[in-house]
């Protein structure tokens, strides 16, 4: 459980057995381990929590004015109401309420005193066993307020065992649900499994959408729909759509345990909350978020008048409860548009609308780059285009490629002259040591992670600046250094690893897709006729020493996926170099004066 992600072996090393999903170590071995128990204490942390929350709140009140039930409702405890009638005769208003069956048989006045006078105190008794409305009938304010006072009643009646067994019932209930989460993260999204911070923003973000749901949930505004539909679309927008329909049918199955609400509340939310997961995709505008949150309002608005109507609720019943749920749902959209800026911070995600407004070439740090080390930004733009080619045909964000690609080398501007890209003719390693050279080229690296803190940069394009390189060999110098060696007769003492860098591999499909981008695009410069046989057998085997030095192994990337990279960019490449027409001299013949 949240144990350590397992690499898979290199191909060299494989030993024959089908690659599962499933680790090879048992899971209770890892539920053993410190950092892994931590995890599990914040989620069971914030399962009691949630359990605290629904039995502070109390056993809930379902009932609401208007609704039908196909039940009878009947006192379970015996319990008394004190009346303050307001009729000029006591005798009259007594009477009036028998008659109207508002005042059952044994009603008294505790007053004594003028029977005339106004405001006197009548007591109703309700026997255990009476009926207080019938089935069918649509609940009045009157005796919803008779519910209130039932239903007080009997919860002063509840035993300490009672209380004690409806707490433990609401334990197991929260525990089930988290173990389901917890199960499908381990199996599925053992990133997230991995990452304490994350875990402890997902159980937060948990927490407060059921307290902030019960508060909402009040008459008669009934608005738990507004943050379940926010926290649908946030894990939809940091994780993915599948995590966050689990998120959400569990945050729903526990909303609905809190409250106690009826089994066709459950589906209107379920179903608003599935269409604004389903349909969240790309956000690249402004309001999209809020188109998003108009397609689950009117879900909610048809599964409210589907269940409504199933359940033969009263027309206005059924038409207001639409029409608020439709509000709800398109209100989050606009509260989520708000605060977007926030919710990207906290998550660490970026949004296309960030990533756009990355792109713009008049970003300062780009801007800087320009200045210092126009080659490199040159070359920043050229495997930019190769890699959101490369990334759109597999199914993986082109947008967020490509800008990752514009800022991969950002680090290069401090140390231009060192890069070839940069150079006019000199080329200052030539005077260095390849153990010193190489510590100014893997430095390139430090560099751009210290620029893109400075400037601000969202933590995945950070994440492009860190891995592009992944591990690899800076095989230039590498064999400078052995030729050296050999040259000076001290035999091969050179160290490989001081000659990698120091990584991460790439982490996801996009950060793979630029590491390959980025090696042919420099390897494709070197070429001295670059023919279209000549770019094909470069791309494949830059990708084969890539994929055999294990790369690729934490990136997410398929052998399939892998072929239609190599077949994107020897694409690209055949068009960057295409050939041109040589167009004939025009020599021009000066007049003689």
């Amino acid at each position: 459980m949240f144990g350590p992600l397992k690499k898979h072996p290199r191909l060299g090393q494989w030993n024959g057995r089908t690659r599962s999903s499933r680790s090879d170590e048992p899971m209770l071995h890892k539920l053993w381990r410190r950092p892994v128990l931590l995890r599990l204490a914040v989620v069971w942390l914030t399962t009691l929590t949630a359990t605290a929350l629904a039995y502070t709140w109390g056993p809930p009140l379902p009932f609401r004015v208007g609704e039908r039930y196909p039940y009878d409702l009947r006192v379970r405890v015996d319990f008394e109401v004190v009346n303050q009638v307001e009729l000029v005769n006591q005798k009259e208003a007594l009477r009036s309420l028998q008659a109207r069956g508002q005042l059952p048989a044994g009603a008294e006045d505790r007053d004594a005193g003028d029977r005339g006078e106004a405001g006197r105190a009548v007591v109703e008794r309700y026997p255990r066993g009476m009926l207080l409305i019938q089935r069918g009938e649509p609940i009045t304010e009157r005796q919803l307020a008779l519910l209130h006072e039932e239903h007080g009643a009997y919860l002063r009646w509840q035993s300490r065992t009672e209380r004690i067994c409806r707490g433990v019932g609401l334990f197991l209930i929260f525990a089930l649900l988290s173990g389901l989460v917890v199960l499908y993260v381990v199996r599925f999204q053992t990133g997230l499994a991995q990452s304490l911070p994350t875990i402890a923003k997902v159980c937060a973000l948990v927490v407060f959408t059921l307290a902030l749901g019960a508060l909402l949930s009040r008459a008669p505004w009934h608005a738990m729909l507004i943050p379940l539909t926010v926290t649908a679309m946030i894990l939809t927008l940091a994780y993915n759509p599948q995590f966050a329909l689990l998120m959400s049918f569990s945050l729903t199955l526990g909303m609905t345990v809190m409250l106690g609400t009826d089994i066709r509340y459950l589906l209107e939310q379920i179903g608003g909350q599935a269409a604004a997961v389903l349909l969240l995709r790309n956000v690249r505008t402004r309001t999209r978020l809020v188109q998003v949150a108009v397609g689950a309002g009117l879900t909610y608005l048809v599964m409210t008048v589907a269940t409504g109507l199933l359940s033969r609720q009263t027309a206005v019943l059924i038409a207001a409860d639409a029409l608020r749920n439709f509000v709800w749902g398109t209100l989050a959209g606009f509260l989520l548009t708000g605060c977007l800026p926030l919710v990207e911070k906290l998550f660490g995600i970026v949004t296309d609308i960030s990533l756009l407004e990355l792109a713009d070439g008049a970003h300062p740090l780009l801007q800087e780059l320009v200045r210092r080390a126009p080659g490199t930004y040159t070359h920043s733009i050229t495997v930019a285009t190769l890699a959101e080619a490369a990334a759109e045909g597999i199914g993986a964000n082109p947008l967020l490629t490509r800008v990752g690609s514009y800022f991969h080398d950002v680090g290069k501007m401090l140390k231009p002259h060192y890069f070839v890209e940069n150079q006019s003719g000199e080329n200052r390693h030539d005077a260095l040591e390849p153990a010193l050279s190489t510590l100014i080229i893997i430095g390139h690296v430090k560099d751009g992670l210290a620029l893109a803190r400075q400037y601000r940069l969202p933590q995945p394009i950070v994440e492009f600046i860190s891995q592009h390189h992944g591990t690899t060999l800076v095989e230039y110098f590498y064999r400078e250094a052995i030729r050296l060696q050999e040259t000076n007769g001290h035999g091969n003492f050179v160290l490989e690893p001081s000659f990698r860098y120091p990584g991460p591999k790439p982490q996801n499909r996009e950060n793979g897709i630029l590491m390959l981008a980025d090696a042919v695009e420099s390897a494709s410069r070197a070429l001295s006729d670059p023919t279209p046989g000549s770019m094909r057998k470069l791309v494949h085997d830059l990708l084969m020493k890539r994929l055999l030095d294990g790369q690729f192994e934490e990136s997410g990337l398929t052998l399939t996926e892998l072929h239609l990279i190599e077949e994107s960019l020897c694409k690209s490449l055949i068009a960057l170099f295409h050939a041109r027409i040589k167009y004939p001299e025009v020599r021009i013949h000066e007049k003689a004066s």
